[in-house]
């Protein structure tokens, strides 16, 4: 049945025209081929690639490698296949050097959290870490730096939005948003989750704030999706 589905993939790109030959995008340059051949053709070519970064990435950092196990190096080549984002698969590439480097560094949840992260999501939770980590506090918003309205309306006049991605982060878990509930001198802090709960039912006159803050799950995922560092520089 693959087959034949796959043939009938390919027939349709032959005869489509330009607009399924765009849908295929890269798979459609090699039009002789089945569908199952080539795709298997282009991960296998994402997948070496991969392979070539992180080799390099321990080479130049001195690390000796451990063997990764199944349950991480399986899913990080299955899903690094399939990643056509310069910046993304390359994050794929440290996540394997790293797992490489110091196994229990690399928790499987991160290959799920990284696997729905857009390059415009990756981007803004290094933006996100960076500061933070260059300020030394953790509490972020989706404008990294404070802006001004005029300047904010501009970007936004401009299509710059991240608010859509700040979601995501948080959605991911990578974001966490406390709230303070501040009336009588009494503060409560909850998870934006529990908020609702809290308050649901209830008569409450007080004043509800809330701020955004990175993580420790984010600190170390965007760590483990970086680069990893030389023995001399981590102090090993």
């Amino acid at each position: 049945m693959d087959d034949e589905l796959s043939e009938a993939a390919s027939q349709a790109l032959q005869t489509g025209g330009e607009i399924l030959r765009k849908i295929a995008g890269p798979l459609a340059e090699e039009m002789g081929e089945s569908m199952g051949v080539v795709a298997r053709h282009y991960r296998y070519k994402l997948a070496l690639k991969m392979f070539k970064k992180t080799e390099r990435m321990l080479i130049d950092a001195g690390i000796s490698p451990h063997a990764v196990p199944p349950r991480l190096f399986l899913p990080i080549v299955e899903n690094a296949s399939m990643q056509d984002d310069e910046d993304i698969h390359t994050r794929w590439a440290a996540l394997l050097a790293n797992a490489a480097a110091t196994p229990d560094s690399v928790h499987p949840a991160y290959i799920e959290v990284l696997r729905q992260l857009s390059p415009k999501d990756a981007k803004l939770l290094d933006e996100l870490y960076d500061s933070c980590v260059s300020k030394r506090h953790r509490k972020v918003q989706p404008w990294v730096t404070v802006l001004t309205a005029a300047d904010r309306g501009r970007r936004l006049a401009a299509g710059e939005n991240p608010q859509e991605q700040f979601d995501n982060l948080i959605r991911l878990g990578l974001i966490a948003t406390e709230y303070d509930l501040d009336g009588s001198k009494i503060k409560v802090r909850v998870p934006r989750s529990g908020v609702q709960g809290m308050l649901s039912g209830a008569k409450v006159d007080a004043k509800l704030d809330s701020d955004d803050y990175l993580t420790d799950f984010a600190f170390r995922f965007v760590r483990a999706c970086r680069v990893p560092v030389t023995i001399e520089a981590s102090g090993q």
